[in-house]
């Protein structure tokens, strides 16, 4: 499914629909109580004051946030996770707030910083029903592009990041969908841990990437969207040909182009035989340093990319 003939490409007549995908921006911390860190979040509150304070920088995720605002075609902001550093309840009320202030609509779902530790519901993601759910997988539509949540992040050892789909999730997946494709929606799915192996080392991956990978190769999507790797990288599911989108985090100061804080303006728009996908990736300063685009109905080979 991806690439391979510009044959069956849209109309370009046909309404495209417009949405945004950035990631990790994590938010700069409020101040937190002690007792809040007597546990894994001391580690990363240490990290958080050596290093990564000096390169997640606020104002670049400001930056890139107003950078998204101006394009005035874009219908939401998909955001796929690690909004905080420690998931603290402080943290929680603050980036609600970051939620609302934002000037395009935004869909979320957590990541591993947002579940560093055990939180209670309604403290934590009580917090963000306005923009995710009470359960997962939930769904949100824009036209005919439905867009599926999945929560990967969960309390997890010192010095490990990984993340899980469990069995309730994947079977309320499978149902998605299966029922969603009948209908001709253009699926995507967003979770915070890449669905492949290599892209994180085991200890911060999906460690269920085949029982994933399985649900959406037997049902299918259009496209499945990540972040924590904090890498802006193309490839696909493990397993499947669908295609793997994930995004730098919108904080990253960095040098290198593929780690520097940038977003994905996705463009979807239908055709008789399926979807045209469009991505520019996009850096905090409105540059294009990649496009690609590719008709949902072919097989994996890039047809346009520019760097």
């Amino acid at each position: 499914m991806f690439f391979d003939s510009l044959a069956s490409f849209p109309n370009r007549r046909a309404p495209a629909i417009h949405l945004a995908h950035m990631s990790d921006p994590h938010l700069p911390p409020p101040h937190i109580p002690w007792t809040s860190f007597f546990n894994k979040r001391l580690l990363s509150r240490a990290l958080w004051r050596s290093k990564r304070r000096h390169i997640l920088r606020p104002d670049i995720t400001h930056q890139l946030v107003e950078d998204i605002a101006s394009h005035k075609e874009i219908r939401a902001v998909l955001i796929s996770g690690d909004i905080t550093n420690f998931g603290t309840k402080e943290e929680y009320k603050q980036a609600a707030t970051w939620l609302k202030g934002l000037p395009v609509s935004p869909v979320i779902v957590p990541g591993n910083h947002d579940f560093m530790a055990p939180i209670a519901y309604k403290h934590s993601l009580a917090q963000w029903e306005e923009w995710s759910d009470k359960t997962f997988p939930f769904v949100r539509f824009f036209g005919k592009v439905a867009v599926i949540g999945l929560n990967s992040a969960l309390p997890t050892l010192p010095f490990t990041a990984y993340g899980l789909i469990n069995k309730k999730q994947r079977n309320n997946l499978a149902r998605l969908l299966a029922e969603l494709g009948k209908e001709g929606y253009c699926r995507v799915v967003m979770l915070h841990h890449p669905p492949r192996k290599g892209l994180l080392p085991y200890r911060k991956s999906l460690i269920n990437t085949s029982r994933l990978s399985k649900i959406l190769r037997t049902y299918g999507a259009e496209l499945v969207l990540h972040g924590h790797s904090h890498d802006a990288t193309l490839t696909t599911v493990e397993g499947t040909d669908i295609p793997l989108l994930g995004v730098s985090a919108a904080a990253m100061d960095s040098h290198i182009i593929s780690r520097k804080a940038s977003w994905n303006h996705l463009s979807f728009t239908p055709h008789t035989k399926g979807w045209h996908i469009a991505v520019q990736r996009i850096d905090a300063t409105g540059h294009v340093f990649a496009q690609m685009e590719w008709d949902s109905s072919s097989s994996l080979r890039p047809v346009n990319v520019h760097s």
